[in-house]
């Protein structure tokens, strides 16, 4: 027998603004509160305790029913979107209200702007978390479109008026089955329930219940030094230098697999923490190459908050997979009885490799850092070796394809990518001075490295020969290879594609096997 308060203990967040429709905002009251849950309003409060807000007026036949005004003292700034079973984005035309910001002081600015008003940052915030389920009704997914990322692909209704805003954005129109009643119309995508018109708000608040519900517990994470971020159908493991990772290069695929309900561990050259390259995380570094900025002040912040041990997000790093721990280290040619610590090698590694069978994939951070610890590290090697011996995929970015160009069975000597077509950090992208690495927190290498020290388009064009190839694809906006069981990004803007492209490989219908050239 199902329980009569099923959402017991829940807490409702619902955007509001001025405009809203009193007939909504009830249901969500009383609704809700029907099944256990607490509403909490929230908004845009321009810095005061509080505000007032008035609702739209609507005749009903001749008589025009009074306005009505909503006290929210709840800002958008100030909560905590990981404490809410939901939220949801009430109807007509507070969305656009809630999308209020500065103008822009050029066109190449103008979507940053938009993304940086509070409200879209916080939904989008939300979007990112698939525990949380999304209520988007009538106008709602305006506060989406700016953020055709996160929208992309997913199933949706809406009212008409936003229906070219919401396509051109990259999300599915999917109207309901013709002679569906207007009051059960709602289109449900995994963790966003969406309907064309506040009057099916009752089956708005039923959906999102229904979600809650069948949400499986929240797993605790094992007991051991592999940290984990999620619980989900998969586990990636996601390789990241301790000499500097290029910010968005982690959290983009990273995003996205949460996103999946993915689980994801984190694994680093001795244990040690890594750590951000300080530019990936400026919004205002100028790339020289691409004589333009390449981190948006979102994914900065985004860098920001999971560099930083004290957050949530930061905590997932904090304690990685040793990868010295895991896996032994090849003895010297030359050692004395050499052919005895060959033996206990093989012994270890094979011990080691057993670690690989939780794993669906793995994932190698780019980087500058990468270059430093982990394309020349026969340890990473050989981790790389088992993921392939196993049958699993091996995605890698930037710098750190350069692993995948030096992985090879030492017996045959043959790069794991030859004959395969692979991207990475094209000669067009190369830095002439300023590559940066970093030892441990707030420490530098004091002096400028000037260009990579080696030119990795050059080795992969080699490595890939005779029946393979390179793609660069430069001055195309990204560069994404599946050549299965390779997925290789080429630089920062692939990397949340990156994520996108593993996670078809994995459960794409049917799998992803080949994909951009």
């Amino acid at each position: 027998m199902s329980s009569p308060l099923p959402l017991a203990g829940k807490k409702i967040a619902v955007l509001v603004e001025s405009q809203y429709i009193p007939g909504e905002i009830k249901i969500y009251q009383e609704r809700f509160a029907g099944y256990g849950a607490t509403v909490h309003f929230v908004s845009r409060l321009w810095g005061q305790p509080k505000l007032r807000f008035y609702s739209t007026v609507e005749p009903k036949g001749e008589n025009v029913p009074p306005i009505e005004w909503l006290e929210v003292s709840l800002d958008v700034d100030d909560i905590d979107p990981d404490g809410y079973a939901a939220v949801i984005m009430t109807a007509n035309y507070t969305s656009v209200r809630l999308r209020s910001t500065e103008a822009p002081s050029n066109n190449s600015t103008a979507v940053e702007v938009a993304r940086r008003a509070p409200a879209v940052h916080f939904f989008r915030r939300v979007m990112q978390n698939p525990r949380i389920i999304k209520g988007a009704p009538c106008h709602a997914l305006w506060l989406l479109t700016p953020s055709p990322d996160i929208l992309a692909s997913r199933k949706v209704i809406c009212n008409t008026v936003v229906l070219a805003d919401v396509v051109n954005a990259g999300a599915v129109y999917t109207p309901c089955p013709a002679g569906t009643p207007e009051e059960k119309q709602v289109i449900v995508d995994r963790d966003l329930v969406t309907n064309p018109s506040w009057k099916a708000s009752e089956a708005l608040v039923d959906a999102i219940k229904d979600l809650i519900v069948a949400l499986p517990p929240q797993s605790q994470p094992e007991p051991s030094h592999a940290t984990a971020a999620t619980s989900g159908k998969r586990h990636i493991l996601t390789v990241v230098s301790e000499w500097g990772y290029w910010g968005e290069e982690l959290v983009g695929p990273i995003d996205e697999f949460d996103r999946a309900g993915y689980t994801v561990d984190f694994c680093t050259p001795t244990g040690k923490r890594p750590n951000a390259i300080p530019v990936s995380m400026d919004p205002d570094f100028f790339d020289p190459p691409l004589q333009r900025p390449v981190t948006t002040p979102e994914m900065a912040a985004r860098v920001r908050e999971i560099d930083d041990p004290t957050t949530v997000q930061g905590k997932r790093l904090e304690s990685p997979i040793s990868l010295a721990d895991w896996f032994p280290e090849r003895p010297y040619f030359a050692t004395p009885a050499f052919v005895r610590h060959l033996e206990a090698y093989n012994r270890a590694l094979d011990q080691a490799v057993q670690g690989v069978e939780k794993y669906d994939a793995i994932l190698i951070v780019g980087g500058s850092g990468a270059i430093v610890d982990l394309v020349n590290n026969q340890r990473v090697h050989d981790l790389i070796l088992a993921f392939l011996r196993a049958g699993k995929p091996v995605g890698a970015e930037c710098y750190a394809v350069g692993c995948l160009a030096f992985a090879r069975d030492m017996n045959e000597r043959i790069s794991i990518i030859r004959g395969k077509n692979v991207t990475g950090h094209c000669l067009e992208y190369d830095y002439k001075s300023g590559t940066e690495f970093v030892e441990e927190r707030g420490r530098f290498l004091d002096f400028d490295m000037g260009p990579p020290p080696y030119a990795l388009e050059f080795i992969l064009r080699d490595a890939t020969r005779p029946d393979g190839a390179y793609h660069g694809n430069f001055g195309h906006p990204t560069s994404v290879i599946v050549d299965y069981p390779f997925i290789t990004g080429r630089s920062t803007p692939d990397s949340v594609l990156t994520g996108q492209k593993i996670i078809e490989v994995l459960d794409g219908n049917p799998p992803l096997r080949r994909w951009g050239w």
